[in-house]
């Protein structure tokens, strides 16, 4: 959750890392079973040299940013 948090509001590295660690902490299965998940498909699109990983990372970089926003509060208007 910290590239996100980086690249969607102004704060410093280190309050992102905090922000992620309390995000893991607050619900650690759906985090472990993410991470999990994004180990299993890069291992897998790594292994026709490297090719599937066109596709593999644009699309863990999307759900990545949706599942930051559903995590991370919205910042007040």
């Amino acid at each position: 959750m910290s590239f996100p948090l980086l690249l969607d509001r102004d704060v410093e590295f280190v309050a992102a890392m905090i922000t992620s660690v309390r995000a893991v902490v607050t619900s650690p299965v759906p985090m472990i079973g993410w991470a999990a998940l994004i180990v299993v498909l890069l291992a897998v699109s790594a292994m026709p040299y490297f090719l599937g990983l066109v596709v593999t990372l644009p699309v863990l970089g999307h759900t990545t940013w949706h599942l930051h926003r559903r995590i991370i509060a919205p910042v007040a208007a």
